[in-house]
C-alpha cells in the first residue's frame, strides 16, 4: 500500500474538504476555476517566514513563486512553492521557466494556497516540464517519508494500491462530450489514458480492439463512443445498431476474455418515458426510438456476457462545453432571435458532462462487482426543457423570450421521452459520491464558454 498525495485527497473530497493551515476550519464549496489564472502558471504569493503564519499574517512576509498546480475555486489553489536554491533533496524538480531563469520546484511542499496573497504572476512553465513534475510528484507518493508524525498525517490520508498508479485506460468517442471532458480532466489523475476516436480505433471491429487493447495492455475501457443522431437513427439502423449494439458487444467480449473493467455509457432512451416517479435502475425499459432501442441491445448484450467489475451509467440531456448541444444552440439563437419556442412537456434533469466525467474518473477504484451493474446518474434537480432554456438565458443575460410549446408543436421523427427524470440514490450509495445541482454545472460551462454574465 502506499500513501496518497494532498492532491489526490483534494480531488477526492472538494466538496467536503477542510483545511487547517492554522486551525481554521474552511469549508471549500466551489470547483470554479480561478478567474485569472490557469495551470502551469508561476504566480508570486505573500507569505510569512514560518508557513504556519501564513494565513493570520503575522511574522515577516517575503513573496515566493509558486505554481499552480490544481484549482479549486475563486480563492483556493493548489500550489508548488518554487526557490532559486538547487538542493540535493531528490524531490526538487529543477526547470527553466524564462530564458535564462532556473527554478527548483519543491514538490515535498505542495500544499493549498489562497488568491487572497497572490501579488502578480510571472510566466508559465511549458506542458513538458509539467508533465515531468507530475511524475515526480508521483514518484514521491510511492515513496516513504522518513518522518511519520505530523507532517505524514498532513500530506498522507489515505491509501492505495500501487497499481493504480499503473493503470491503463482506453477511452473511446474521446471526441465526444464526455471523451472530451475526460481528456481535460484526465491530468489531474494518476492513469495512463489513451484516447481514440473513429478513425484511431474502430470498435466496429473486434480485431481491432484486441490488437489496440494488447499493444497497450489496457486494463480498463471506457466506452464513450455511440450513435447519438436521434433522428437520423430512424433511416439509419444498420449503422446506429453497428455503434450502439455490436461494437458493445465485441467491447463486453473481450473485457471478458481479458479480465478489463468496461464502463458503458448508455441513456434514458431505453425507457418510454409514462413513469411517474425517477426510473430505478430495476425499471423496465421500453425504448420508442431506433437510438433507444439499439442503445438498450448494447446493454442486454454487455449483461450477457458478463464482464466482471463493470458497470453501465445511464445518463440524460447531456450538454458541456465542447460539442454541440441544446446550451450551445440556445446560446446562438438567443442571440439571433427576439423569441423561442421550447418544450414544456419533456421533463427530465441535464447532465453536465464535466461532473459525468469526473465522476467516472474517480470511482474506477472502486468498481467491484461480480455482474454487470447499472447506475443512474445526472445532475440533481427537475425541470422541462423550457425551464433549461429560460435559465440558460438568464444567466447569459440574453433578452430572447422563451415561450412553452407542446411537443406536438414540434414533431421530430423520432420520438423523445416526455418524462426523463432518473433515480441515482444507487450510484450516490455504492460509490459514496454527492452530484451537483444542475444549474451548477449550468453555470461552470457558461463561464468555460465566456456567455456568464
Amino acid at each position: 500500500m502506499i500513501y496518497l498525495s494532498l492532491e489526490w485527497i483534494i480531488m477526492q473530497n472538494k466538496t467536503n474538504l477542510f483545511d487547517t493551515w492554522n486551525n481554521h476550519k474552511k469549508q471549500i464549496h466551489s470547483i470554479e476555476k480561478i478567474i485569472g489564472f490557469s495551470l502551469f502558471e508561476i504566480v508570486f504569493m505573500k507569505i510569512g517566514t514560518n508557513i504556519g503564519y501564513e494565513q493570520d499574517g503575522k511574522g515577516e512576509d517575503f513573496l515566493r513563486p509558486v505554481l499552480v498546480y490544481k484549482k479549486f475555486n475563486n480563492r483556493v489553489f493548489l500550489g508548488i512553492p518554487l526557490t532559486s536554491k538547487q538542493s540535493d533533496d531528490k524531490f526538487h524538480f529543477g526547470f527553466e521557466y524564462k530564458k535564462g531563469r532556473k527554478s527548483f520546484a519543491i514538490l515535498s511542499q505542495i500544499r493549498l494556497f489562497d488568491i487572497k496573497r497572490a501579488k502578480y504572476k510571472d510566466g508559465k512553465i511549458s506542458k513538458r516540464n509539467f508533465k515531468e513534475l507530475q511524475n515526480k510528484l508521483l514518484e514521491l507518493i510511492v515513496t516513504p517519508l522518513e518522518d511519520e508524525g505530523e507532517r505524514t498525517k498532513a500530506i498522507c490520508r489515505e491509501s492505495i494500491s500501487k497499481e493504480a498508479l499503473n493503470i491503463n485506460i482506453l477511452v473511446t468517442g474521446s471526441n465526444g462530450q464526455v471523451g472530451s471532458e475526460l481528456k481535460e480532466l484526465s491530468i489531474n489523475y494518476p492513469y495512463n489514458l489513451f484516447f481514440t476516436d473513429r478513425e484511431t480505433l474502430d470498435i466496429t471491429h473486434e480485431d481491432a480492439i484486441k490488437d489496440f487493447i494488447t499493444k497497450n495492455s489496457i486494463n480498463v475501457i471506457i466506452n464513450c463512443a455511440a450513435y447519438t443522431a436521434v433522428d437520423k437513427a430512424e433511416s439509419d439502423f444498420e449503422n446506429a445498431d453497428k455503434i450502439n449494439h455490436i461494437a458493445v458487444r465485441y467491447l463486453a467480449k473481450i473485457a471478458k476474455e481479458s479480465s478489463i473493467k468496461l464502463i458503458h455509457i448508455s441513456t434514458d432512451y431505453v425507457f418510454d418515458g409514462e413513469n411517474y416517479k425517477p426510473y430505478m435502475e430495476s425499471d423496465i425499459t421500453n425504448p420508442k426510438s431506433v437510438y433507444g432501442k439499439t442503445k438498450l441491445d448494447g446493454e442486454v448484450a454487455m449483461q450477457e456476457i458478463n464482464p466482471q467489475n463493470s458497470i453501465i451509467i445511464r445518463t440524460s440531456w447531456v450538454y458541456s462545453y465542447y460539442g454541440a448541444n441544446f446550451v450551445k444552440t440556445m446560446l446562438r439563437l438567443g442571440k439571433e432571435k427576439e423569441s423561442l419556442g421550447v418544450i414544456f412537456d419533456q421533463v427530465g434533469t441535464p447532465t453536465y458532462a464535466s461532473y459525468l466525467a469526473k465522476t467516472i474518473l474517480d470511482i474506477i477504484p472502486k468498481i467491484q462487482n461480480s455482474n454487470v451493474e447499472i447506475y443512474n446518474y445526472s445532475n440533481e434537480g427537475v425541470l422541462s426543457w423550457y425551464d433549461f432554456a429560460k435559465e440558460i438565458m438568464k444567466m447569459a443575460k440574453l433578452s430572447c423570450k422563451i415561450n412553452p410549446i407542446e411537443t406536438k408543436e414540434y414533431p421530430t421523427p423520432a420520438k423523445r421521452p416526455h418524462f426523463s427524470l432518473l433515480n441515482k440514490a444507487k450510484i450516490k450509495k455504492d460509490f459514496e459520491i454527492e452530484i451537483p445541482y444542475w444549474k451548477d454545472g449550468l453555470d461552470d460551462c457558461l463561464r468555460r464558454l465566456g456567455e456568464r454574465r
